[in-house]
């Protein structure tokens, strides 16, 4: 998933899709992390991946930051967890595509295999120290915000906040550098609804604020 330095490339497959009249245009990865799962939680969505999904992850929020006309759809339900609760895929899209939940179902059954193509982009700065104050006022518009429906939780967004949440997401691995398998000390990114309210607030459908993405390293 590395490219060249200070550049990301994921192999991915490209599906576009008709419903109701609208076109939408769907990037997955083209072999989704097999160590990366999405579990409802009492408080928020508790994500596991090890480094390989983290760095994955970290691609696929930064593409989603680069395409706003484009889904983003990460299929993780399907992964063998020892973890407990429902499991859910992620899709992030830009709110400006205002991709209603209900339709995703569908969406979803008639990707087929795609047309492979490699993305490449600028990769995150994980030393970058984003701006959050802007976050704490009501006027300010680029937020994430969570909804769920058919197994799927769905975070819309816009450029910024996907951008945000990448730059977190790659910060990660260097953090393990040095650690043992066995470290007690768990690492993890926590991504917020990041609106001025507070960041455990539940949003549409009573979907929890928060994805909390935890380093699992080792053959779980």
């Amino acid at each position: 998933m590395a490219g060249k330095p200070g550049k990301l490339e994921l192999r991915t497959r490209i599906s576009h899709v008709g419903v109701d009249g609208r076109e939408y245009r769907v990037i997955r990865p083209d072999r989704p992390a097999p160590r990366l799962v999405l579990h409802d939680g009492s408080f928020w969505y508790a994500g596991y991946a090890d480094l390989d999904a983290f760095q994955q992850l970290t691609v696929l929020w930064a593409l989603a930051a680069a395409s706003p006309r484009s889904i983003v759809y990460v299929p993780m339900r399907q992964n063998p967890s020892p973890f407990q609760g429902r499991s859910f895929d992620l899709v992030l899209s830009y709110a400006s595509l205002q991709l209603r939940p209900s339709r995703w179902k569908a969406i979803r059954s008639r990707l087929g295999s795609g047309a492979v193509h490699t993305a490449r982009l600028s990769a995150p700065d994980r030393d970058e120290k984003p701006d959050y104050s802007r976050m704490l006022h009501r006027e300010y518009r680029d937020v994430l915000n969570f909804d769920n429906a058919s197994d799927t939780v769905f975070v819309t967004g816009g450029r910024e906040s996907f951008h945000r949440a990448a730059v977190q997401l790659s910060a990660l691995p260097h953090w393990t550098i040095g650690r043992s398998i066995t470290d007690p000390h768990h690492l993890c990114v926590e991504i917020t609804i990041g609106t001025w309210s507070w960041s455990l607030a539940r949003t549409r459908h009573n979907t929890p604020g928060m994805l909390h993405f935890q380093y699992e390293p080792g053959s779980w």
